[in-house]
């Protein structure tokens, strides 16, 4: 199949979008696709990449939402964002944008349709609080605008039950099929090597945060729950020097040089909300990383009782689930083997290419739009 993946942030931004598109491109590469991904071009990237199995086009953009708002929704160019669109959807077999409320997901979509050319919308989010009420409103409005572009795919995907709910109820959708995401494996890494790369102490209890410095991802909920006990490692976004005693700050950093800090690490710790099911925790289950994380809707989907420490989004439920497992050795085992199991069970790449090219033939097959209710 020629696959068009359409993600209006890609590498070299970070974040669980970029880096899901990226592992199904490379997945999907291996297995004889040709793959190619549309994206936004921010942070002085290449217009034209090969990556490990797939192509890269990028349209120019502003990032001015992100550097201003923090909210990373790029504006591609109109013309250029058209031009390519024009180019490469008539030469795919289906389109994928990722998202209904980026512009580069409605403009595909629009594109698709014209050309008769089948499409697949994964829907990875549903409402996500931004605890400031001008965010939220213009959310609203998104999602009740722009977002109506859903009702253009043939069909509609998502790898969170609950997200797919909302997705069918809010856009009036038949039906939104629930597909299985996918991680590599860990690397084998030399724990106490890379510790000393962070500066980190050998026998110290580390928990490790991973997510952008926004309200939903609970970094301050995180570093509100510090305690002598544990030491928090956080990949933000956030200025270094504003870590308190007792917490790192780390900038972002590739997914090769992250999956080698989960793999030296002792916990993992995520008090978000709003979630689909983030990639970060995903690939610190498949590392065996006991989770602290606040319960999502979906979650349970991937979960079972026993896999992850599920605690309220308060600092000190947070504090108190980390101090035991920085306190209690054999807990902290169990936890381990029971995150490396259900990471396993859940979350091969193989099921996530194999689910998705079944998606992709079966829209080929149809070549029509999924039914709208009047």
């Amino acid at each position: 199949m020629r696959v068009l993946l359409v993600s209006a942030n890609f590498r070299p931004s970070v974040g669980g979008i970029e880096r899901y598109v990226e592992i199904l491109a490379g997945a999907l590469g291996r297995r004889g696709h040709e793959v190619t991904v549309l994206a936004c071009r921010t942070g002085g990237a290449a217009r034209h990449e090969d990556g490990v199995g797939f192509g890269i086009v990028r349209v120019p953009a502003s990032d001015l939402l992100r550097t201003r708002a923090g909210v990373p929704y790029p504006l591609p160019h109109p013309v250029a964002l058209v031009r390519e669109l024009r180019r490469l959807v008539g030469r795919a077999d289906v389109v994928n944008p990722q998202d209904a409320l980026y512009a580069t997901s409605v403009a595909a979509l629009v594109a698709a349709r014209r050309r008769g050319v089948p499409s697949v919308l994964t829907q990875h989010v549903a409402f996500v609080p931004q605890r400031r009420a001008a965010l939220d409103a213009a959310q609203g409005i998104a999602i009740r605008t722009i977002g109506r572009c859903s009702r253009l795919a043939s069909s509609v995907v998502s790898y969170n039950p609950a997200v797919a709910e909302w997705a069918r109820r809010t856009w009036r959708l038949d039906d939104v099929a629930v597909v299985p995401p996918g991680v590599e494996e860990p690397p084998q890494v030399d724990r106490d090597a890379v510790r000393e790369e962070l500066g980190l102490p050998r026998d110290r209890f580390v928990a490790v945060f991973v997510g952008r410095d926004v309200p939903k991802k609970g970094l301050d909920l995180a570093i509100a729950a510090r305690d002598p006990a544990f030491e928090l490692v956080s990949v933000t976004d956030r200025p270094p020097a504003a870590a308190p005693q007792g917490v790192r700050i780390l900038p972002f950093v590739a997914p090769e040089r992250l999956r080698e800090i989960l793999a030296c690490a002792d916990a993992f710790v995520l008090p978000s909300e709003g979630e689909g099911f983030p990639l970060s925790l995903q690939e610190a289950l498949v590392t065996g990383l006991p989770c602290v994380v606040t319960p999502e809707p979906g979650y349970d989907h991937y979960l079972r009782d026993g896999e992850a420490v599920l605690v309220d989004r308060d600092p000190a439920a947070v504090r108190d689930a980390l101090v035991r497992l920085a306190t209690d050795e054999e807990y902290r085992r169990e936890l381990a083997t029971r995150a490396r199991e259900a990471g396993r069970r859940e979350f091969g790449i193989e099921r996530f290419a194999e689910a998705y090219e079944r998606v992709y033939s079966d829209a080929i097959s149809v070549a029509q739009p999924i039914p709208v209710r009047p």
